[in-house]
């Protein structure tokens, strides 16, 4: 055998069996590991920012709202909507768990009287829903938001509940948000797993996760009776 031949042969056999070794020590890093912890540790912090900057004359550049899950909470507010103030309490504990909240930076506040949304109302929407690591498992728009390009999807308030999800696909956590929310204000919204998908997680989002969306709120669709709470508008 040619003596070059053979010491290429022999270079090609110790690359590959470096490029093999390589292989087998590179691990591929898992972003659900330790998912349970890092959510939990991830919505305390979330709630300290915002407990932190809830009242808005502390500090002009961040405002954050905290409304308590709207099934047990008993807050009266003078000044509803993302405008005015507003302090959460739940009355079953001292203090209120991180849990029963869900807590809103705001982003865009509506111009004008804008309408709140009732119960019994259908909502326009656009939204862009995360997990803690970056993972976008839904949204209605692609790139950055353009109200004049991209088109609001449409959901009852109202609808059938079923462990915790409604029949649009509504979660507490946003029936919760979105009561407390005005025509044209936009909040980057927080909602604890309990209020989200809980233990049984759906589709691409595992259990126990916290959810994070870009949630605006186009218009509000008032029902002109009990079979339109379900309205979709083209």
């Amino acid at each position: 055998m040619n003596k070059n031949l053979f010491w290429l042969i022999a270079l090609l056999f110790t690359l590959s069996f470096g490029f093999m070794s390589c292989a087998e020590d590179t691990t591929v890093e898992d972003p659900y590991a330790n998912w349970d912890d890092r959510n939990v540790r991830y919505l305390d912090s979330i709630a300290d920012v915002a407990r932190a900057n809830e009242i808005p004359e502390l500090n002009e550049v961040e405002k954050w709202v905290i409304k308590c899950n709207y099934k047990i909470s008993n807050e009266s507010s003078l000044n509803p909507g993302l405008g005015g103030s507003s302090v959460s309490s739940n009355p079953f504990e001292t203090p209120p768990s991180v849990n029963d909240s869900v807590y809103m930076k705001v982003l865009e506040v509506g111009e004008g009287d804008g309408n709140s949304p009732l119960f019994t109302d259908t909502v326009s929407v656009y939204y862009r829903g995360k997990l803690i690591n970056g993972t976008v498992f839904d949204q209605n728009y692609s790139g950055d938001l353009n109200t004049e390009v991209h088109v609001p999807t449409h959901f009852a308030l109202q609808a059938k509940q079923s462990d915790g999800v409604f029949g649009d696909g509504l979660i507490v956590g946003w029936i919760t948000a979105l009561q407390y929310m005005k025509e044209g204000d936009r909040v980057e919204l927080y909602i604890p797993s309990a209020l989200g998908y809980g233990t049984q997680g759906q589709s691409s989002i595992p259990a126990n996760s916290v959810l994070k969306f870009d949630l605006k709120l186009e218009k509000v669709i008032h029902p002109d009776g009990l079979e339109s709470y379900s309205l979709k508008v083209d």
